[in-house]
């Protein structure tokens, strides 16, 4: 990605950023919507933009499930949300190879680490132990 790419993308990304803090999300912020990826951020490296956002989608239920797509795969497992604590019980995934530009691996791990969840306006923001993940509905 060329310098001046990278200009626009932070500006998009800081530009959805709220002035004020983000709230923690309870069930009914999250329930009974698809969450599309829209940046994916490793730990200690630069922010990545997902170009196809219904790729990568989060589904939560009422009854504490998750459904997952990634890519070409497809996740689902149980999910527990209390009092700002998010936790994702194991993720059973399909495991077909999705390309080699594909954030499959790291979005699947990511979620399956999740510690956080935020929510603001149409935004969802999933902490992990290894990175952030940044949706819109």
């Amino acid at each position: 990605m060329n310098r001046a790419a990278l200009w626009l993308l932070a500006a998009v990304v800081l530009a959805g950023c709220p002035a004020d803090p983000v709230g923690v999300a309870g069930p009914s912020a999250v329930q009974g919507q698809t969450w599309r990826l829209i940046s994916l951020e490793r730990n200690g490296q630069a922010v990545v933009a997902v170009s196809n956002p219904d790729r990568y989608t989060l589904a939560f239920d009422e009854g504490q499930r998750l459904s997952v797509r990634s890519d070409c795969n497809q996740c689902g497992g149980a999910y527990e949300l209390r009092d700002g604590a998010f936790s994702v019980g194991p993720l059973a995934c399909t495991k077909a190879f999705c390309g080699e530009s594909s954030l499959d691996a790291d979005y699947s791990s990511m979620v399956g680490t999740a510690r956080t969840l935020e929510t603001y306006g149409g935004r969802l923001i999933v902490g992990s132990d290894r990175g952030t993940l940044r949706f819109m509905r």
